[in-house]
């Protein structure tokens, strides 16, 4: 990361714990602990608004069922803003208990303000949650002491004093901390920038003592410029709030606890800091309002929050309506419990929460491998059969952490951003493609974009600069798995000057394997047996017949245990960083050379061999034999 991206303090609670234990996952590990155990948060705020423990836990189910925190446990890596959401929780909790006893002790307050500077610590816009706070406090939690003015009161002074508090550390972080050091950042990306040739205004401006405001630029330039554009001018303001894909995106946010929180807007309105960051960026190419992005971590607790008074209101409402008002008012409330509960499991099939994938991916890969008779493993194939299997896994939890388990602890390594927290320890880490020239290793992610849609340079910039690998006298492949592969710096060493990718308009075709789309495989070669961490030579010639496009294609290859029926998948790097399939004409042949090192973790057998193409929608492997693996 460039420095002073964020201001995020809340690292040092973790100092501790490193003294104790120093891993790469320690920071990931401790956050999805403190997310988890905030479900017992939502479960006592429930508790102190409902009554109901049933209903209560229900909530505090439905809470880990919500898709986003999916995404934050398994996908975004460590984050302030994300640690501090049980800090948020707590701070609510004991409030609403010292509010509801009418007890604002000296003790109450204490831990009541110590998990509100935590928050705050989380990152540099949350002191805006502690300033909407307050108002809420002020306008909504007043209490009334005789013969004490409104400011006098208990509520009446924290609500100040935490609009204060607050607005103050907003003030320092934004106009001194941030400016003051972003010089580092700037040197950082200059570097970066020289590395990988990106000059000028094919970036953004990184170089910007605030360069977050890029992302507002349709608003203004400044702080004042971008707050005063958005009030005076709502219809863009409402135009970019609503456009795109973010109508999809508030869905997606509200689905899951059934929109209960429009019913109880006075919490909601929390939240508003964040909506505003993250809906109303007019930059193209940044997307900060998906439910599988960081940014959404403390909407979480507010949503929350405010379904559960929500379903107070509408229980309290309810059970007023009739004479049995306690059953009645019991009743509401387990009903909409229940309710979150199946819109939880809903939503976590429909969105694809990364925990629900895991599970379906374990079934898919095990239990029903090994059960189905009809399972593509278990049938008798001839060579040129085409079948369909899983296409690339590009979530491969297991092959990522073999190909972290290969980097030493001693080396500097560039790879994609997720992997950032698994590989901390290491002298260096940088976001692939930078150090991409000077790192021991190199891990490149066929899929991985971020840190080009956050530069707003062109996605083919991942292929160019791997075509620059492969073809480097540096770097020599490793291994690969799935869509990661591994080079290591080894020196200058031997290395054809011939592509490992070849388009000819003429080839002595032997087969005529169509495989999906006019795409044919005409030519393969490989050996009939391969050692563990040797590299062997794969050829594949494709025959593209028929003029249909192969955008969003990738080749794979997939080697399937006769034993078990395990896969071993991995992308064709050459025709993804040298010759795009979606640039293939027709007519043409197509020469690919894969240097394929087989894993030392896979494990030893007969496999099956299959050459695959994927774009996610359809799927085609075609059988071309098999291979003893040593």
């Amino acid at each position: 990361r460039w420095a002073m991206s964020h201001v995020d303090p809340i690292l040092l609670l973790f100092l501790p714990l490193f003294a104790l234990y120093q891993h790469p996952l320690t920071l990931v590990i401790s956050q999805f602990v403190l997310l988890i155990l905030a479900a017992f948060l939502v479960y006592k705020i429930a508790y102190l608004r409902l009554g109901s423990k049933a209903a209560s836990a229900m909530i505090g189910v439905a809470y880990l069922l919500y898709p986003a925190l999916g995404y934050l446990n398994a996908w975004t890596g460590f984050h302030g803003v994300t640690a501090a959401v049980p800090f948020f929780f707590g701070a609510f909790y004991v409030f609403e208990k010292m509010y509801t006893e009418k007890n604002f002790s000296k003790k109450n307050l204490v831990i009541f303000w110590i998990l509100l500077v935590i928050t705050m610590s989380g990152k540099e816009q949350l002191p805006l949650y502690v300033v909407m706070y307050s108002l809420f406090i002020l306008l909504f939690r007043p209490v009334k002491e005789e013969g004490k003015k409104f400011y006098q009161t208990n509520t009446g002074k924290l609500g100040l004093s935490m609009l204060a508090v607050s607005t103050f550390w907003f003030i320092t972080v934004f106009i001194i901390i941030i400016p003051a050091f972003s010089r580092y950042r700037v040197e950082g990306y200059n570097k970066f920038a020289h590395e990988i040739g990106i000059v000028g205004d094919t970036t953004r401006d990184v170089s910007k003592p605030n360069y977050f405001l890029s992302r507002y630029d349709a608003f203004g330039e400044s702080y004042t410029d971008v707050l005063v554009g958005m009030v005076l001018d709502h219809q863009k303001a409402i135009r970019i709030f609503f456009g795109g894909d973010r109508i999809d995106n508030l869905r997606k946010t509200f689905d899951p606890v059934l929109f209960l929180p429009l019913a109880y807007p006075q919490i909601l309105f929390i939240a508003i800091p964040d909506f505003m960051i993250n809906y109303l960026t007019s930059a193209d190419g940044v997307g900060t309002a998906e439910i599988t992005n960081h940014r959404i971590s403390m909407i979480i607790p507010i949503l929350f929050i405010s379904s559960i008074y929500a379903i107070g209101m509408i229980a309290d409402t309810a059970g007023n309506l009739k004479k049995r008002r306690p059953r009645v008012t019991k009743g509401v409330q387990l009903i909409f419990s229940l309710l979150l509960i199946i819109s939880g499991i809903k939503t976590s099939y429909a969105f694809n929460n990364p925990v629900y994938l895991w599970i379906d991916q374990a079934v898919r890969k095990r239990v029903l491998a090994e059960s189905d008779p009809e399972a593509v493993w278990k049938s008798k194939l001839r060579i040129g059969d085409v079948v369909k299997l899983p296409d690339l896994d590009n979530k491969d939890v297991d092959c990522a952490e073999k190909i972290v388990n290969l980097i030493p602890n001693e080396a500097s390594v560039t790879g994609p951003d997720y992997l950032g927290a698994h590989l901390s320890l290491r002298e260096t880490y940088a976001i692939f493609p930078g150090l991409y020239t000077s790192a021991d290793y190199v891990i490149v992610d066929v899929f991985s974009r971020k840190i080009l849609t956050i530069l707003d340079v062109e996605t083919s910039l991942v292929r160019d600069v791997t075509a620059d690998i492969i073809k480097s006298k540096d770097y020599e492949l490793l291994t690969g798995c799935g869509n990661l592969f591994v080079f290591k710096k080894v020196g200058l060493h031997e290395k054809t000057d011939l592509l490992p990718m070849q388009e000819k308009f003429s080839y002595p075709a032997k087969y005529e394997y169509d495989i999906l789309y006019g795409t044919e495989i005409a030519d393969y070669d490989y050996p009939k047996q391969a050692v563990r961490g040797i590299a062997e030579n794969f050829r594949l010639v494709f025959y593209k017949r028929e003029s249909d496009s192969l955008n969003g294609f990738v080749m794979y290859m997939t080697f399937m245990n006769e034993k078990t029926g395990e896969l071993y998948e991995i992308a064709n790097l050459p025709s993804f960083s040298l010759i795009d399939p979606a640039d293939w004409d027709s007519g043409r042949y197509y020469i690919e050379d894969l240097n394929v090192n087989f894993p030392s973790f896979l494990e030893p057998g007969e496999y099956r061999v299959f050459a695959g193409m994927s774009n996610k929608v359809k799927t085609r492997n075609l059988y071309i034999g098999n291979i003893l693996i040593l």
